[in-house]
């Protein structure tokens, strides 16, 4: 009976451990099969996500009940400017999606929103809020207002993990909630009333000497009080999204190394080794033409800015922002234990990440920022040193900076070489401006014969080989 009970367990066991065993293997493989997929969108080649290509326009008095906003005064004559500033917004948002400024590709659209609805619903906010994806290459996020949480391409690239993502969205939803939109407003317009400004304005125009000192005197003055005001707001928005954050299973303490990259994300340490792209046998960089010296090169456009200055890393105070936001987790005696990095895919958020950084060189290449496309393209190369999409760019854009050498136009394509810049883009502007012609068109030539193999079948690159075999 024993034996018997000691069989039947036994055919039991194999019955099921199979099972279980081959279960386990199948989530093994789609998981593995998810992040190869991902990785092999970017590692041979890149497809342009997808963009808008219309704006709906609504009447004013239509799109307002839609909006349904709360305000922060019963002041009518607040409410109807805001409602007027609100709707300008509406119709400069259908004219950039027109411009084709936003992206909505699906898998980008429907992961940044479960983000938000999840805070949402968790935190029974009730309302709802819309997360737009921008191609602006400013690392920045913002909010208008008008319920919609902008993320630009820029900082999208910086971000480590899901967790940092929904930290930055719900900063921005806070700023929303607390209604600093309008604070803001109502700060401006009341600025603009002030009688004592407006005597210190009369004031400086009537002087007779120091006019100009006495102006930057009192912008500075301005700046700096409307400065401490908008502080007071990004601590706000922080302490709130920590709260926000807290409903949710994402680790809020994310928020803290979100704030260390803002604070960094203005600085590119990217180094580039560019006789390893360049060098050939019949010419080879010198390291002169690279080396930084006294004074910077006056060489390039100053009409040609790669950059905003509108970046988070102009939001006040980070170091502060990080010992608020350990504080208030301190005080709500934070449990991170069960919280997570990730919701969703990681393999959909790093795709995210690498796509935020390919649009950002196809918005160079839309703008015709050559000097751009080619530092951005061989940056990438050195994590996806077989896509093809970055060598087309490359290629192509050196092809159009050695004609515009050549026809003494090139200033028109490249900025001047600056300390905003990364230091590896510097080089590459010395590399433009220290070479002769010919110089550099035998280093774009050795370019494109060490990847010919990769690139040769783009019709616009078997075109510029043909121009240089004649």
């Amino acid at each position: 009976m024993v034996g018997k009970r000691m069989m039947m367990q036994t055919i039991k066991t194999r019955r099921i451990f199979p099972l279980k065993l081959y279960l386990l293997i199948v989530l093994l493989l789609s998981v593995c099969s998810i992040s190869k997929v991902t990785h092999a969108q970017f590692e041979k080649d890149y497809t342009p996500v997808k963009y808008s290509y219309s704006g709906s326009k609504q009447t004013e008095k239509v799109f307002m009940k839609k909006l349904k906003l709360k305000y922060i005064s019963t002041d009518k004559g607040l409410v109807q400017d805001f409602n007027k500033y609100i709707y300008g917004l509406h119709i400069a948002y259908a004219q950039s999606s027109k411009n084709k400024e936003f992206i909505i590709e699906p898998y980008v659209k429907k992961y940044l929103q479960k983000i938000i609805d999840t805070v949402v619903t968790l935190n029974k906010l009730g309302d709802k809020y819309e997360v737009v994806c921008t191609r602006y290459t400013v690392p920045n996020a913002y909010n208008m207002g008008d319920n919609k949480l902008f993320v630009n391409i820029g900082i999208l690239k910086h971000l480590e993990n899901e967790a940092q993502l929904a930290f930055l969205l719900c900063h921005e939803l806070s700023h929303q909630l607390l209604l600093h939109v309008q604070e803001n407003f109502a700060e401006a317009r009341k600025r603009q009333k002030d009688k004592s400004i407006k005597r210190e304005i009369k004031d400086i125009n009537r002087a007779k000497y120091n006019k100009l000192d006495r102006a930057v005197q009192f912008l500075k003055n301005q700046e700096y009080d409307f400065a401490k005001y908008s502080r007071a707001k990004e601590r706000a928005a922080d302490s709130m999204a920590a709260v926000l954050l807290l409903a949710t299973a994402y680790d809020a303490r994310e928020g803290k190394s979100l704030m260390q990259i803002l604070d960094k994300s203005d600085t590119d340490a990217t180094v580039i080794s560019y006789p390893n792209y360049f060098d050939g046998d019949s010419a080879k960089i010198l390291p002169q033409w690279l080396s930084a010296k006294t004074g910077l090169l006056e060489f390039g456009h100053r009409d040609v800015i790669e950059f905003d200055k509108d970046s988070v890393k102009t939001h006040p105070d980070i170091p502060n922002r990080i010992r608020m936001i350990d504080s208030q987790l301190r005080m709500t005696k934070y449990d991170y234990q069960g919280k997570t990095l990730y919701l969703q895919s990681k393999a959909t958020f790093d795709s995210i990440v690498a796509m935020a950084r390919f649009e950002e060189i196809e918005t160079f290449v839309k703008r015709k920022r050559y000097g751009a496309m080619v530092f951005y393209s061989l940056s990438a190369l050195q994590k996806f040193p077989e896509n093809t999409y970055l060598l087309k760019h490359a290629a192509t854009a050196l092809n159009h900076l050695q004609k515009a050498v050549k026809n003494h136009t090139v200033q028109d394509f490249i900025p001047i070489e600056s300390d905003e810049l990364p230091e590896a883009y510097n080089q590459f502007l010395r590399l433009i401006d220290r070479t002769t012609y010919v110089e550099f068109r035998r280093l774009v030539y050795q370019f494109l014969q060490r990847y010919s193999s990769k690139i040769m079948s783009f019709p616009e690159v078997k075109t510029i080989y043909e121009n240089y075999y004649k």
